[in-house]
């Protein structure tokens, strides 16, 4: 993975899917938990790492609360086997995106709760 594939990511900005993150199926978590943790290691921007980082635990959460064991271990060799420099780029632009979706949503819910409290 080189520096230029999360350079890559990084650049295009993290614009929203239209996609709900929840329609994510377990092999993208995963795919994207591989990828951000490579990107991870190998991200000498410490800016560009800690969004490489934040992806990965996002990603994390969601694997670990649907997979354990031996399917875990199968997904990940599975989804390993996909993963090229060629598509790695793309395919954690598209991770990214995906927690920037969460993020905002997060974000929005957080404003709207924060209106919503009784002034004291």
């Amino acid at each position: 993975m080189s520096r230029l594939s999360i350079s890559a990511a990084v650049a295009l900005g993290l614009t929203v899917l239209s996609a709900p993150a929840a329609a994510q199926g377990v092999d993208q978590d995963v795919r994207c938990l591989l990828l951000s943790n490579a990107f991870a290691k190998a991200e000498k921007d410490p800016a560009k790492r800690n969004i490489a980082v934040g992806s990965g635990l996002y990603y994390f959460g969601r694997v670990d609360a649907r997979l354990s064991g031996d399917a875990l271990r199968n997904q990940i060799l599975a989804q390993g086997k996909l993963l090229t420099n060629q598509n790695a780029g793309p395919l954690m632009t598209a991770c990214a995106q995906q927690l920037q979706v969460r993020q905002r949503l997060l974000l929005t819910l957080g404003q709207s709760l924060n209106g919503a409290q009784p002034k004291k």
